[in-house]
């Protein structure tokens, strides 16, 4: 099989509060310690991660539980611990080692906030998605006003992160005004064999 790359470059991305040092170099740490198989999870998963348009901003949770939570319910499919780590910083400029990672998320699924779907990956729940929904409403003080402003946002800048698991009829990760959900089943079916999707290749 060809080599899969991922063909960002984040080492032109200025440093904020909040974001790790030196992106690019952990960027291409954590993506070496992919497996094939989850660099492949990975490429299908990239596009359907992104803010949570009902809960606070990433750079506004508090702790490394926090932080794991946000990727899990933002990425709308279930991670390994490496996953993760590659998501976290690949997407939110963020840094977590895997023993970390590994640890907070099972930490998440004993609270219930997430659970496993197979040998060594994890989705969030319902009740992850509510936890972190109560937190802009209670800690962050974030209004109807402000949920409204990150939705239209959403809408604007990308397509609808939509999300069913199934789990109750309100279910929709991130936009509780989705009508349904997208499944990696579909992503498959539509995926044209050995297809260069933007900064992919094989």
């Amino acid at each position: 099989m060809p080599e899969i790359t991922h063909d960002i470059d984040l080492s032109s991305v200025p440093h904020r509060p909040g974001q790790s040092q030196d992106l690019e170099i952990k960027r291409q740490r954590a993506w070496n310690r992919l497996s094939e198989e989850e660099k492949l999870w990975i490429a299908d998963a990239w596009d359907l991660t992104g803010m949570i348009p009902s809960a606070p901003a990433f750079r506004e949770m508090q702790n490394a539980s926090d932080r794991v939570l946000y990727v899990l319910v933002g990425t709308e499919e279930s991670l390994t611990p490496d996953e993760l780590c590659y998501l976290m910083i690949a997407r939110w400029f963020r840094n977590i080692d895997p023993a970390t990672a590994r640890a907070k998320m099972a930490q998440l699924v004993s609270q219930g906030y997430a659970r496993h779907t197979g040998i060594g990956r994890t989705t969030a729940t319902e009740v992850g998605l509510v936890k972190l929904e109560e937190m802009a409403k209670h800690h962050y003080g974030h209004t109807v006003a402000d949920y409204e402003r990150r939705l239209d946002h959403r809408r604007t800048t990308s397509k609808n992160r939509v999300v069913d698991r199934g789990e109750s009829n309100r279910s929709s990760f991130g936009d509780r005004s989705a009508p349904t959900g997208r499944f990696r089943k579909e992503i498959q079916n539509n995926r044209e064999p050995n297809a260069r999707q933007d900064g992919w290749s094989r």
